[in-house]
């Protein structure tokens, strides 16, 4: 779906930008990822180097050992790093309200006129909020502490019912 350019201009009366707190910065994320990338490629020389093993046999243990922890150091930052991005947007106006959730790379999002809009809890005050209208729906509230859902919900009722304002 393109976004028209009012919409890139960010004509919207009311937004929420709802993001994955993140523990490691991606700068830092990154140099993690760098150093096992070498810790990997030294792995690597060692066992492909013309050099004959040490009597004591204990090199192609370190090979095998620095190759996994590369490997898995490197599994485990892209699985962190794939979600470091999620977020949930929304955005109001007076014609349209806008909600997307992005999601490891994937995007589901919801468009529709703001008086077709409802908003309510998927199970309970502090459960996720479900957003529908005309026939769709998204649940966003995941980056939200569950104390903090109700009011997200309470404040994207209010601004529906003020966007005319």
């Amino acid at each position: 779906m393109t976004q028209s350019s009012q919409d890139q201009a960010g004509d919207w009366q009311v937004e929420w930008h709802l993001s994955r707190p993140l523990h490691v910065p991606l700068a830092v994320l990154s140099r993690w990822w760098w150093m096992a990338s070498v810790l990997g490629l030294l792995a690597a020389g060692m066992s492909l180097s013309a050099a004959p093993w040490p009597a004591s046999g204990h090199a192609p243990q370190l090979v095998s050992a620095l190759a996994a922890a590369s490997l898995g150091t490197r599994l485990a930052l892209w699985a962190y790093g794939r979600h470091a991005q999620d977020h949930d947007h929304i955005a109001m106006r007076a014609d349209r309200v806008h909600v997307a959730c992005c999601r490891g790379g994937q995007v589901q999002s919801l468009d529709c006129h703001p008086r077709w809009l409802r908003v309510e809890p998927v199970q309970h005050d502090r459960s996720l909020l479900r957003v529908s209208g005309e026939g769709r729906s998204v649940v966003v509230g995941e980056f939200v502490p569950g104390e903090g859902r109700k009011q997200l919900a309470h404040e994207l009722r209010w601004a529906l019912r003020h966007l005319d304002d």
